[in-house]
Protein backbone atom coordinates (compact mmCIF):
# COMPACT_ATOMS: atom_id res chain seq x y z
CA UNK A 1 0.00 0.00 0.00
CA UNK A 2 1.41 3.42 -0.96
CA UNK A 3 2.38 5.88 1.74
CA UNK A 4 0.08 8.80 2.45
CA UNK A 5 1.32 12.16 1.19
CA UNK A 6 1.00 15.43 3.07
CA UNK A 7 -1.59 16.62 0.55
CA UNK A 8 -3.69 13.51 1.14
CA UNK A 9 -3.57 14.00 4.89
CA UNK A 10 -4.56 17.63 4.42
CA UNK A 11 -7.60 16.62 2.37
CA UNK A 12 -8.65 14.06 4.99
CA UNK A 13 -8.35 16.75 7.67
CA UNK A 14 -10.46 19.05 5.51
CA UNK A 15 -13.13 16.37 5.38
CA UNK A 16 -12.76 15.68 9.11
CA UNK A 17 -13.81 19.25 9.89
CA UNK A 18 -16.99 18.89 7.80
CA UNK A 19 -18.29 15.54 9.07
CA UNK A 20 -19.78 14.49 12.38
CA UNK A 21 -18.14 11.67 14.29
CA UNK A 22 -20.83 9.16 13.35
CA UNK A 23 -20.16 9.84 9.66
CA UNK A 24 -16.59 8.49 9.77
CA UNK A 25 -17.36 5.27 7.94
CA UNK A 26 -16.63 3.74 4.55
CA UNK A 27 -20.26 3.94 3.44
CA UNK A 28 -20.49 7.72 3.79
CA UNK A 29 -20.82 9.34 0.38
CA UNK A 30 -18.31 12.10 1.19
CA UNK A 31 -15.77 9.53 2.37
CA UNK A 32 -16.27 7.57 -0.86
CA UNK A 33 -15.85 10.71 -2.99
CA UNK A 34 -12.59 11.68 -1.30
CA UNK A 35 -11.28 8.12 -1.51
CA UNK A 36 -11.88 8.10 -5.26
CA UNK A 37 -10.27 11.51 -5.62
CA UNK A 38 -7.01 10.53 -3.91
CA UNK A 39 -6.85 6.89 -5.01
CA UNK A 40 -7.45 5.28 -1.63
CA UNK A 41 -10.13 2.91 -0.38
CA UNK A 42 -13.11 4.35 1.54
CA UNK A 43 -12.09 2.16 4.48
CA UNK A 44 -8.59 3.69 4.53
CA UNK A 45 -10.01 7.23 4.49
CA UNK A 46 -12.49 6.37 7.25
CA UNK A 47 -9.66 4.90 9.32
CA UNK A 48 -7.62 8.11 8.98
CA UNK A 49 -10.64 10.18 10.02
CA UNK A 50 -10.99 8.16 13.22
CA UNK A 51 -7.24 8.46 13.80
CA UNK A 52 -7.51 12.24 13.54
CA UNK A 53 -10.33 12.23 16.08
CA UNK A 54 -7.89 10.86 18.66
CA UNK A 55 -6.33 14.32 18.75
CA UNK A 56 -9.64 15.80 19.95
CA UNK A 57 -9.71 15.56 23.77
CA UNK A 58 -13.49 15.04 23.62
CA UNK A 59 -13.08 11.88 21.52
CA UNK A 60 -9.92 10.26 22.90
CA UNK A 61 -11.87 7.91 25.14
CA UNK A 62 -14.07 6.77 22.25
CA UNK A 63 -11.13 5.57 20.16
CA UNK A 64 -8.81 4.09 22.80
CA UNK A 65 -8.60 0.71 21.13
CA UNK A 66 -7.11 2.00 17.89
CA UNK A 67 -3.45 1.83 17.06
CA UNK A 68 -1.37 4.95 17.49
CA UNK A 69 -2.56 7.50 14.90
CA UNK A 70 0.98 8.09 13.74
CA UNK A 71 3.21 11.12 13.39
CA UNK A 72 1.58 12.45 10.21
CA UNK A 73 -1.95 12.51 11.66
CA UNK A 74 -0.75 14.20 14.85
CA UNK A 75 1.27 16.79 12.95
CA UNK A 76 -1.56 17.58 10.53
CA UNK A 77 -4.13 18.01 13.31
CA UNK A 78 -1.74 20.29 15.22
CA UNK A 79 -0.92 22.28 12.09
CA UNK A 80 -4.61 23.04 11.56
CA UNK A 81 -5.17 23.78 15.26
CA UNK A 82 -2.35 26.31 15.35
CA UNK A 83 -3.39 28.12 12.15
CA UNK A 84 -7.06 27.50 11.28
CA UNK A 85 -7.31 30.62 9.15
CA UNK A 86 -4.67 29.56 6.65
CA UNK A 87 -4.88 25.78 6.80
CA UNK A 88 -8.62 25.55 6.20
CA UNK A 89 -8.42 27.79 3.16
CA UNK A 90 -5.34 26.07 1.74
CA UNK A 91 -6.95 22.65 2.19
CA UNK A 92 -10.04 23.87 0.31
CA UNK A 93 -7.85 25.24 -2.49
CA UNK A 94 -6.10 21.86 -2.63
CA UNK A 95 -9.45 20.06 -2.80
CA UNK A 96 -10.49 22.27 -5.71
CA UNK A 97 -7.16 21.56 -7.45
CA UNK A 98 -7.75 17.80 -7.20
CA UNK A 99 -11.17 18.34 -8.77
CA UNK A 100 -9.75 20.57 -11.52
CA UNK A 101 -11.92 23.46 -10.36
CA UNK A 102 -11.53 26.88 -8.82
CA UNK A 103 -11.94 27.07 -5.06
CA UNK A 104 -15.03 29.29 -5.35
CA UNK A 105 -16.70 26.69 -7.58
CA UNK A 106 -16.63 24.04 -4.85
CA UNK A 107 -17.17 26.29 -1.84
CA UNK A 108 -19.70 28.97 -2.84
CA UNK A 109 -23.24 28.87 -4.13
CA UNK A 110 -24.21 30.37 -7.47
CA UNK A 111 -25.39 33.67 -6.01
CA UNK A 112 -22.06 34.22 -4.24
CA UNK A 113 -20.14 33.43 -7.43
CA UNK A 114 -22.29 35.92 -9.34
CA UNK A 115 -21.41 38.60 -6.78
CA UNK A 116 -17.73 37.98 -7.42
CA UNK A 117 -18.34 38.20 -11.16
CA UNK A 118 -20.01 41.57 -10.59
CA UNK A 119 -16.92 42.76 -8.74
CA UNK A 120 -14.82 41.78 -11.75
CA UNK A 121 -17.16 43.66 -14.10
CA UNK A 122 -16.87 46.74 -11.88
CA UNK A 123 -13.14 46.77 -12.42
CA UNK A 124 -11.77 44.88 -9.44
CA UNK A 125 -8.93 42.55 -10.36
CA UNK A 126 -5.87 40.66 -9.18
CA UNK A 127 -5.26 40.90 -5.45
CA UNK A 128 -8.66 42.50 -4.79
CA UNK A 129 -10.53 39.58 -6.34
CA UNK A 130 -8.25 37.06 -4.62
CA UNK A 131 -8.95 38.73 -1.27
CA UNK A 132 -12.73 38.76 -1.89
CA UNK A 133 -12.74 35.09 -2.92
CA UNK A 134 -10.70 34.06 0.11
CA UNK A 135 -12.93 35.98 2.52
CA UNK A 136 -16.13 34.51 1.09
CA UNK A 137 -14.76 30.99 0.92
CA UNK A 138 -13.60 31.25 4.53
CA UNK A 139 -16.99 32.50 5.70
CA UNK A 140 -18.72 29.69 3.82
CA UNK A 141 -16.34 27.10 5.28
CA UNK A 142 -16.83 28.35 8.83
CA UNK A 143 -20.60 28.20 8.49
CA UNK A 144 -20.55 24.72 6.96
CA UNK A 145 -18.26 23.34 9.67
CA UNK A 146 -20.03 24.94 12.64
CA UNK A 147 -23.62 24.27 11.57
CA UNK A 148 -22.91 20.64 10.72
CA UNK A 149 -20.97 20.19 13.97
CA UNK A 150 -24.12 21.19 15.90
CA UNK A 151 -26.25 18.75 13.89
CA UNK A 152 -27.86 21.62 11.95
CA UNK A 153 -29.70 23.04 14.96
CA UNK A 154 -29.45 25.93 17.43
CA UNK A 155 -27.25 25.11 20.43
CA UNK A 156 -29.72 26.89 22.73
CA UNK A 157 -33.24 26.12 21.49
CA UNK A 158 -32.62 23.25 19.03
CA UNK A 159 -34.36 25.06 16.15
CA UNK A 160 -33.39 23.23 12.95
CA UNK A 161 -34.57 25.54 10.15
CA UNK A 162 -31.44 26.07 8.01
CA UNK A 163 -32.26 29.60 6.85
CA UNK A 164 -32.67 30.73 10.46
CA UNK A 165 -29.32 29.39 11.68
CA UNK A 166 -26.14 31.42 12.07
CA UNK A 167 -22.54 30.31 12.58
CA UNK A 168 -21.92 32.68 15.44
CA UNK A 169 -18.46 33.75 16.64
CA UNK A 170 -17.69 33.74 20.37
CA UNK A 171 -14.76 36.12 19.89
CA UNK A 172 -16.03 38.70 17.44
CA UNK A 173 -14.97 38.38 13.80
CA UNK A 174 -14.09 42.07 13.63
CA UNK A 175 -11.97 42.02 16.79
CA UNK A 176 -10.05 38.75 16.62
CA UNK A 177 -8.41 37.81 13.32
CA UNK A 178 -6.42 34.90 14.74
CA UNK A 179 -9.45 32.75 15.61
CA UNK A 180 -11.87 33.74 12.85
CA UNK A 181 -11.99 30.23 11.39
CA UNK A 182 -11.29 28.27 14.57
CA UNK A 183 -14.25 25.88 14.98
CA UNK A 184 -13.85 26.20 18.76
CA UNK A 185 -14.78 29.86 18.30
CA UNK A 186 -18.09 28.89 16.71
CA UNK A 187 -21.62 28.34 17.98
CA UNK A 188 -24.60 27.38 15.86
CA UNK A 189 -27.42 29.66 16.96
CA UNK A 190 -30.78 30.71 15.56
CA UNK A 191 -31.09 34.34 14.49
CA UNK A 192 -32.58 35.65 17.72
CA UNK A 193 -30.16 33.83 20.03
CA UNK A 194 -27.23 34.81 17.83
CA UNK A 195 -28.20 38.47 18.12
CA UNK A 196 -28.81 38.18 21.87
CA UNK A 197 -25.40 36.54 22.33
CA UNK A 198 -23.69 39.18 20.17
CA UNK A 199 -25.24 41.99 22.22
CA UNK A 200 -24.47 40.34 25.56
CA UNK A 201 -28.00 39.50 26.65
CA UNK A 202 -26.98 35.83 26.67
CA UNK A 203 -23.74 34.34 27.94
CA UNK A 204 -22.41 30.81 28.15
CA UNK A 205 -20.49 29.77 31.22
CA UNK A 206 -17.32 27.69 31.13
CA UNK A 207 -19.39 24.65 32.15
CA UNK A 208 -21.54 25.34 29.05
CA UNK A 209 -24.57 26.47 31.06
CA UNK A 210 -26.65 29.32 29.63
CA UNK A 211 -26.70 32.68 31.40
CA UNK A 212 -29.38 35.34 30.94
CA UNK A 213 -28.52 38.96 31.69
CA UNK A 214 -30.44 40.86 34.36
CA UNK A 215 -31.13 43.56 31.80
CA UNK A 216 -32.99 41.10 29.58
CA UNK A 217 -35.03 39.90 32.55
CA UNK A 218 -36.55 43.38 32.90
CA UNK A 219 -38.68 43.08 29.76
CA UNK A 220 -42.40 43.61 30.31
CA UNK A 221 -43.64 40.76 28.12
CA UNK A 222 -42.85 37.91 30.51
CA UNK A 223 -44.47 35.14 28.48
CA UNK A 224 -42.40 35.92 25.42
CA UNK A 225 -39.27 36.30 27.56
CA UNK A 226 -39.85 32.91 29.15
CA UNK A 227 -40.50 31.22 25.83
CA UNK A 228 -37.45 32.67 24.07
CA UNK A 229 -34.96 33.02 26.91
CA UNK A 230 -36.05 32.28 30.47
CA UNK A 231 -36.68 28.57 30.03
CA UNK A 232 -33.09 28.05 28.85
CA UNK A 233 -31.41 29.72 31.84
CA UNK A 234 -28.86 27.51 33.66
CA UNK A 235 -29.40 24.66 31.22
CA UNK A 236 -26.52 23.35 29.16
CA UNK A 237 -26.20 24.28 25.54
CA UNK A 238 -26.65 21.37 23.13
CA UNK A 239 -23.02 20.37 22.78
CA UNK A 240 -21.44 19.88 19.36
CA UNK A 241 -20.14 16.63 17.96
CA UNK A 242 -16.54 17.85 18.16
CA UNK A 243 -14.65 21.15 18.53
CA UNK A 244 -16.33 22.08 21.82
CA UNK A 245 -16.53 25.85 22.44
CA UNK A 246 -13.21 27.03 23.84
CA UNK A 247 -13.74 27.89 27.51
CA UNK A 248 -11.20 30.74 27.35
CA UNK A 249 -13.22 32.29 24.53
CA UNK A 250 -16.46 31.88 26.49
CA UNK A 251 -14.87 33.50 29.53
CA UNK A 252 -13.65 36.40 27.40
CA UNK A 253 -17.20 36.92 26.09
CA UNK A 254 -18.52 36.94 29.67
CA UNK A 255 -15.93 39.51 30.72
CA UNK A 256 -16.19 41.84 27.73
CA UNK A 257 -19.68 41.49 26.24
CA UNK A 258 -22.14 39.84 28.62
CA UNK A 259 -24.42 42.32 30.41
CA UNK A 260 -24.24 40.96 33.95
Amino acid sequence: MSKWSRDEFMLVMNLYTKLRYGQFNYRNIEVIKLAELIGKTPGAVAFKLVHLSRQDPKHKDRVKGLANPGKNAIEMYNEFSSNWNEMLYQSEVLLAKYQNKKVEEISLDQNEIQEIEKDILYGKEGKDIERIVKARVNQSLFRKIVVNNYSNSCAICNLDIQNLLVASHILKWSENKEHRLNPENGLCLCNIHDRAFELGFIGINTDYSILISNELKQVKEKETFSSLFGRHENKSIILPDKFYPNTDFLESHLNTTFKK
